[in-house]
């Protein structure tokens, strides 16, 4: 782990970085005031940022790459529960009090993170009701996609859910590319298995089954999804923020993205 150099973490920049954070959305005024609360830091890819039973004292806000969260089983197996990228939070359980952690967070690629301590960003909600307001509507989104998950893994059956585990993953990490939309993250089909709550033979063989029909390729050890319609009219070739318009994943039409 490696500080960012003064001379580039100047205070601007930080104010740049966390105002694409969805916590400071619609606080700019109280960033600008709080920004010497935070800390900017380059994370190596496969550093663990906490464990199982770690004290709970910072959150993190990230700016790039990639953080999976897992899950520690019975038999001492990592399982992946979610995919965290720019513009996420993790770690804010420790807000409220959580002595420590209960997940594992490893940067899965080199990750640009904002890190402060609970108990500061604690007393700026208690000063700033906008700040806690947009914590309140940000924790609210996260329970609705936790709902949203565990409803997929109820009702559906495995293809379909990989399906949607493919659209949120188009929407939160999808590069335009010629031929679809590349999911710019590296999975395995446990990591997928983990995530869609199946097995990773089942996983596979239900790949092959979307590969077969043309709804899902893989290039270089990432997917890439075919036949998506976007309704995003800007000129960035990133698809990483989630306030864009989503990805209409699998539209059953052969239209081709535009790049």
């Amino acid at each position: 782990m490696s500080d960012i150099p003064a001379a580039q973490a100047l205070p601007e920049n930080k104010v740049w970085f966390l105002r694409r954070t969805k916590l400071f959305e619609c606080s700019g005024d109280v960033l600008i005031g709080a920004r010497h609360l935070f800390t900017l830091k380059v994370y190596p890819r496969r550093t663990l940022l906490f464990d199982v039973g770690d004290d709970s004292r910072l959150v993190y806000f990230i700016k790039s790459g990639r953080i999976r969260i897992s899950r520690r089983t019975s038999d001492d197996r990592e399982i992946a529960i979610a995919i965290l990228g720019p513009g996420d939070i993790l770690g804010e359980e420790a807000l409220f009090g959580q002595m420590n952690r209960t997940t594992i967070a490893t940067c899965i690629e080199e990750s640009l993170v904002c890190t402060s301590r609970a108990d500061k960003l604690y007393e700026l909600m208690s000063t700033r009701p906008a700040f806690a307001l947009n914590f309140a509507l940000y924790s609210s989104q996260r329970r609705s996609d936790a709902i949203s998950v565990m409803e997929d893994i109820a009702f559906l059956p495995v293809s379909e859910r990989l399906v949607k585990l493919f659209e949120r993953l188009a929407y939160d990490f999808g590069v335009l590319v010629t031929s679809g939309i590349k999911l710019d993250v590296r999975l395995t089909h446990v990591d997928l298995a983990a995530l869609i709550g199946s097995t990773r033979e089942t996983v596979s063989l239900e790949l092959s089954k979307l590969a077969k029909n043309g709804r899902v390729h893989i290039s270089g050890g990432k997917f890439i999804i075919p036949n998506i319609c976007h309704h995003d009219d800007s000129n960035s070739e990133a698809m990483t923020s989630r306030s864009r318009s989503a990805a209409s994943v699998y539209s059953g039409r052969s239209e081709s993205a535009r790049s």
